[in-house]
């Protein structure tokens, strides 16, 4: 299966939220009703989609919400990296503990991303201790706090 196809055909079942339907999301991202038939049982297969109706109906699952959450942060995976570096390149005056939280945090939040399928809380607690500790640091971080909550999913 065709990952990006894929994607895209899940951002507009999601897209479409309750009146979601498998052919009409086929048709918006170019695939004929034999390609939607495929894919949208494969998505199934996966957990990530579930049928609503038999006149082609269907729901995003928890799972595949994730699914979606977890491509947009891999998008984003390369400004984040940037960021990350920038981040703990800046001397902000923390302390010896909460400077070794922060880049403990940093490292947590670099494997994380680099997994196929970042696991969202990971992220969202990382990204929350990071933001704590340039709140702490004061004007100094501000402009990286702006950036960083630019870039969260």
């Amino acid at each position: 299966m065709d990952e990006t196809k894929s994607l895209e055909f899940l951002r507009a079942i999601a897209a479409a939220g309750e009146k979601a339907n498998m052919w009409t999301a086929g048709q918006a991202v170019g695939l004929d009703r034999g390609a939607t038939e495929t894919i949208s049982l494969e998505l199934m297969d996966r957990g990530y989609l579930e049928m609503a109706s038999l006149s082609g109906a269907v729901r995003l699952t928890p799972q595949g919400g994730e699914e979606l959450q977890g491509a947009a942060g891999a998008e984003k995976a390369p400004d984040m990296e940037a960021l990350l570096e920038r981040i703990a390149a800046q001397d902000l005056d923390l302390g010896p503990t909460a400077a070794g939280d922060l880049k403990a945090d940093l490292a947590t939040l670099r494997a994380a991303l680099g997994r196929s399928r970042p696991l969202n809380p990971v992220v969202k607690s990382c990204l929350a201790a990071i933001d704590g500790a340039l709140e702490k640091a004061g004007g100094s971080a501000a402009a990286l706090r702006d950036q960083l909550a630019s870039l969260q999913p």
